[in-house]
This record gives structure tokens, sequence and C-alpha cells, in this order.
């Protein structure tokens, strides 16, 4: 979730500054974990998933070099506290939209998926704990375990092409 807030959510993320703000591929990126709720009402492996949506006129591998870069920026210069503390924040204020909706019914969901998985509803209550728990070292490791080209899947949708 917080490599999720570095590389892809806002337009402070890592992608957007190299895609958006730097090369001028794309006008957005998005994407994120668990597509069909949050990454907390989900127990077992999910995917992270990202959308980059580009010109005709941009190939689609100078937008693949680009992620890779980013990515292999982070496995060699890691990710440093103050990186990792923003992270937490934006995980934190997404947390709390999550929770404050009008009608509750995040809270509902996060208290649900709480006690089915964890047997536990008040972990809701200590999340932002566990959070910061997280160190830059465990990031490391995650990034070098997880990030791997070797682990992921790239679809290229060309709706203008020929079938």
């Amino acid at each position: 979730m917080l490599l999720d807030q570095i590389l892809l959510q806002g337009k402070d993320s890592r992608l957007y500054q190299a895609m958006v703000q730097k090369r001028g591929l794309t006008d957005d990126v998005s994407g994120g974990i668990n597509y069909l709720g949050n990454a907390f009402n989900y127990a077992g492996p999910m995917l992270w998933m990202g959308n980059l949506t580009y010109d005709q006129t941009v190939k689609s591998d100078s937008v693949v070099s680009v992620l890779d870069q980013e990515i292999n920026r982070l496995a060699k210069g890691g990710i440093d506290q103050s990186t990792l503390d923003l992270a937490v924040v934006k995980l934190r204020s997404t947390l709390y939209d999550q929770l404050s909706g009008s009608d509750n019914f995040g809270r509902a969901d996060m208290l649900a998926a709480f006690a089915l998985f964890d047997n536990n509803p008040a972990r809701i209550n200590t999340l932002e704990g566990e959070f910061r728990k997280i160190t830059p070292e465990v990031m490391q490791h995650t990034i070098q375990e997880y990030l791997r080209p070797t682990n992921r899947t790239i679809v290229v949708v060309n709706p203008l092409a020929k079938s």
C-alpha cells in the first residue's frame, strides 16, 4: 500500500512525475490495489495495477521503459524515511476518506472485513500504527521481491488497432 502511494497515487507520485510532468507521455496515471474494493477488504493475494493511457504517437515500449526506470531507481536507491513518512500521510488520508463517508459504508465495510478476516474489528483503530512500523529496509526488500519484471503482466490495449 505504501509503494502504491509512492509510485502511483497523486500528482507527487513517481510515475506521475516521470510520465506526465517530465516526459509528457500521458496526461494521467491511475491504478491501485483491489479494484473491487480497497486494500483492506480482501484476504489473500492481490494485484497492484496501474493504468497508463497515452496517445497513439507514443510507443508502448517508451512507457514501459519509464516504468522500469522508476522501479529500478527505487530498487537501487531505496526509499528514504522522509519519502516513507509522506507515503504514510497519504495512506492515512486515504484511509480516513474511506472511513468518513456520510453513509458510513466505508467504516462498516472495513469493520466487517476485519471481523471476517482477522476476527478483530478493533484493528481499525491500530492501522495507522501498523503503517508507521514499516521501515525503509522493509520497503527495499518488498521492491526487490515483488516489483521484478518477472512478476508482472503488461497488457497493451489499442482501441484503434485492426483485428
